[in-house]
Order: structure tokens, then sequence, then C-alpha cells
């Protein structure tokens, strides 16, 4: 049987909340409120490159840890490339994850272990690459005034 993990979104007044379950970042707010509409664009974008790069970059650190490098300052960036599939829907069709870390050049053979490992990406970019299949389910609540 698969591990399933559940996070919650709720809308009120244009504050959007994300309950994430966790202990390290319990919610995450996105407050709209008097922002121009035409500046609240790509918020989900920015939460998807941001959930890549903590992962990739903690699956990194991880790998290292495990094989007692000795490393420090990473750091990394995640470019989006945007357009349209075959619908004419707009998706993200490509992720480049830019990532540099300090490598005592001692350790440069187990670095380049680490990185054919890191080639296959992390939980989040690894699932990315391979495909999720997805369902939707979407129940109406319907109320009177």
């Amino acid at each position: 049987m698969a591990d399933t993990l559940t996070v919650s979104y709720s809308c009120k007044e244009d504050v959007h909340t994300i309950e994430t379950g966790g202990v390290v970042l319990p919610q995450i707010v996105i407050d709209n409120r008097g922002v121009p509409q035409e500046q609240r664009g790509g918020t989900a974008k920015r939460l998807l490159a941001a959930a890549s790069l903590y992962c990739y970059c903690s699956m990194l650190e991880a790998a290292l840890l495990a094989r007692d490098v000795d490393f420090d300052d990473i750091s990394a960036t995640a470019e989006l490339e945007l357009g349209r599939n075959e619908q004419g829907r707009s998706r993200v069709l490509k992720m480049t994850i830019r990532c540099s870390v300090r490598v005592n050049e001692r350790d440069e053979a187990i670095f380049q272990r680490v990185e054919k490992i890191m080639a296959q990406g992390c939980l989040v970019t690894g699932s990315l690459h391979d495909g999720i299949a997805t369902e939707y389910e979407l129940v109406p609540t319907f109320f009177s005034e």
C-alpha cells in the first residue's frame, strides 16, 4: 500500500491558506488583498519551483552527509520554461535546476558518485519527469441566501 500525504487549501476574502500538516512549514498564506489582479499571476509556478529546489537541495545535502563529504554553501536556482501544450493550454514545459555546492577537493571522487545519483532528481523533480497520474474530483456545495 502506498503512503499518502494530504495538504488542505482554503480561500476567504482573497487570503489563500495552505495547511501542510508539517512541523517546519505548517502553513503557507498567500494574501492577495490590495494586490492588483495583473500582479497576482505566477504564484503556483513559484511554489512549484520552490518545492522542487527545496527537495533537490535537501536530497543533495542528505546524500553528501551520508557519505561524510566535507561541504558547505549549497545554493541553487530553478528556471521554468513556460509555454503551451498541443491543446493550447498553459504549461510548464521545462524546469532547469542549477545548483552549486562547495566541496572539499579531497572528496571529489565521492562527490562524483553523488552527482550521478542527483542526475535522477529528487522525489518532486523525479515525479515530474516520470509523470504523475492525476484524478480530479470536483463536488459542488450549494447554498441559498
